[in-house]
């Protein structure tokens, strides 16, 4: 492996209640796919409200909410997707990862589109917002789903293993037999503060050979190098990266984001090889039916 599983100090679980934002933020930018832009605007919202979506350009603006309920299982190969009956929002993995990771619990995200700014392919202009708004604590508690037991889930051969633990960790492991991405692993006790330094500024990635066979399927009309790590046959195309195992951080993000359609914190330490977004889904559905959620 080319990177050393990371140990951060330990810290012991603080109970706590239901955050929400002190005030709203917006921001603009293009979307990945869509290539249209979209202003997105996190607004505060009652305790007990979830995660939710609110399509604003439309002319009933309907809600989304954020679950395994309101997934469309068939659109995980390249993003994470919401419907409600004919209102849809896609590409929300990296707002969903910002959100759960700084432990905003109630929250109305209002879009003008379906898909939000990709803006620089990670979350870290997310977190930023979130930080600036600032949270708010309110009377409700926010009971953790905690892992009691180990368990381990295997789907389309990749493997998300879960163990008891005081905090939520994650631990990723990459595999490749492409010459320019070695094999990667990282692990980090996910925290407000080690999410912002450490997950959020990593960039989604892809491979040179993927990308005319998105675009003729209608995707990536937004991207550029500036918003995703592009791997070539012999070199990453980019200049340079945020940190030398950028793409494996990545991948937490995207696990984060993914496993916040649970609704709830968690407590428990993650491992995942070879996972991608609809093998979150599955194990996160797996998950609510292991423990009775």
């Amino acid at each position: 492996m080319e990177s050393a599983i990371v140990e951060p100090l330990m810290a012991s679980p603080v109970p706590r209640t239901r955050n929400t934002l002190a005030s709203e933020a917006s921001i603009s930018g293009r979307g990945v796919h869509s290539g249209i832009v979209s202003n997105i605007t996190l607004s505060p919202a009652p305790p007990g409200s979830g995660i939710r979506f609110v399509r604003i350009d439309l002319p009933t603006q309907p809600v989304i909410r954020a679950s395994y309920n309101t997934l469309v299982d068939k659109e995980l190969d390249r993003r994470t997707t919401l419907r409600a009956g004919d209102a849809v929002v896609y590409t929300i993995e990296h707002v969903l990862s910002a959100l759960a990771a700084l432990q905003v619990d109630d929250v109305d995200v209002r879009l003008d589109a379906a898909e939000p700014p990709f803006l620089d392919g990670s979350s870290l202009q997310y977190a930023a917002m979130i930080k600036s708004a600032g949270t708010i604590a309110t009377e409700l508690p926010a009971p953790p789903i905690v892992i009691k037991k180990p368990l381990a889930f295997i789907h389309a051969g990749a493997e998300i293993s879960a163990v008891p633990s005081h905090e939520f960790r994650v631990s990723f492991f990459y595999t490749s037999d492409h010459p320019a991405l070695r094999n990667q692993a990282y692990s980090v006790v996910v925290t407000p503060e080690s999410y912002f330094k450490e997950i959020a500024p990593a960039r989604t990635f892809c491979f040179f050979e993927e990308i005319e066979a998105m675009r003729k399927a209608g995707l990536i009309k937004g991207a550029n190098l500036a918003s995703a790590v592009v791997i070539g046959r012999k070199s990453i195309l980019n200049e340079s990266l945020r940190f030398p195992d950028e793409p494996v951080r990545h991948k937490i993000l995207d696990f984060i984001g993914d496993m916040a359609l649970l609704g709830a914190p968690l407590q428990g330490h993650f491992l995942a090889w070879r996972a991608g977004h609809a093998v979150n889904a599955a194990f996160g559905k797996h998950l609510q039916k292991e423990l009775d959620l």
